[in-house]
This record gives structure tokens, C-alpha cells and sequence, in this order.
């Protein structure tokens, strides 16, 4: 099989890297006695009807996301960016501060294949992770206001 068959092959090793600091950084907020929730995506998507991600996670984590978006309030953000082979990777954790809550989704995207997504996303001035599950339309979707954080410079 020539080395181009399956492009992520050849990044594997950076999303992995990715996994690794959602793990150490659900660890930090735990270790600061926050609830933090972990999310495992099989894929992740630019989505062409708002500036943003759809994000496919697990239906069981799915349903802890869904029950902690009910509880409170995820207003605050930090997102780690890097870039490997052509590929961004990202680490969205989402915060609840007054609840003590956290919820870390790793997700990537291919600048190739989501044409004009920074440019809608500078736009609408803001940036959207969509996540759901794999068994039907639910959805819970944190907005972030600075969409630079995004995409690489």
C-alpha cells in the first residue's frame, strides 16, 4: 500500500500525542477538584452550515456530556492547537467555573478539505464545536467567541 493511501497513518503519532494531553489536562482539573469529562472522538468534521466542528463521540460519553451541559453553564474556553503533516489538532476544554466543571474534546481537521472555514469563522466571529453521538441527532454544541484560536497563524 503506497504511504499516501490513508493520510492519518502519517500523524498518527501527534493525535496520540493529543489524546495524552486530554487525559493530563482532565487530571489537572480533577487534581484542582473540578469535575472534568473526557471525550474520544472517532471523527471530527468542518461542517459547511456554521463556522465549525461536528464532533462524533461514543454514545455513553455522549449522554455524561449531555447530562453535565444541563447542570450549568460552559462559558469560559482554552483551546491547544498544533499542526503535524497538513493536519491541525486541537484541544477544546470547555469550562463551567462556577459549577467546577470541565469537559476536554480532542478533535482535528484537514485545512484542504474545509475550504473557507476560517474565513466564515472570522466572520461570524466565533467558532463552533458541535458534538453528538453516533445513534441519532442530538447534539451539544459549545460557541467560541475568538475563532482565531483555530486555525494556524
Amino acid at each position: 500500500m503506497p504511504d499516501d493511501a490513508n493520510p492519518f497513518e502519517r500523524v498518527s503519532g501527534s493525535w496520540d500525542a493529543v489524546l495524552a494531553d486530554v487525559k493530563a489536562t482532565a487530571a489537572a482539573y480533577r487534581e484542582a477538584g473540578w469535575k472534568a469529562l473526557e471525550l474520544h472522538p472517532g471523527d471530527a468534521v468542518a461542517v459547511s452550515e456554521y463556522p465549525g466542528l461536528d464532533v462524533l463521540v461514543p454514545d455513553d460519553e455522549f449522554d455524561r456530556l449531555e447530562e453535565l451541559a444541563a447542570e450549568g453553564t460552559f462559558e469560559s474556553y482554552e483551546v491547544y492547537r498544533s499542526a503535524d503533516a497538513g493536519i491541525v489538532f486541537l484541544l477544546v476544554a470547555v469550562e463551567d467555573a462556577a459549577r467546577e466543571r470541565a469537559v476536554c474534546c480532542p478533535a482535528y481537521y484537514d485545512p484542504t478539505r474545509a475550504e473557507g472555514l476560517g474565513e466564515r469563522a472570522r466572520a461570524a466571529g466565533e467558532f463552533a464545536v458541535h458534538v453528538r453521538p453516533l445513534a441519532d441527532d442530538r447534539g451539544v454544541t459549545f460557541t467560541c467567541e475568538d475563532p482565531s484560536l483555530f486555525f494556524p497563524d
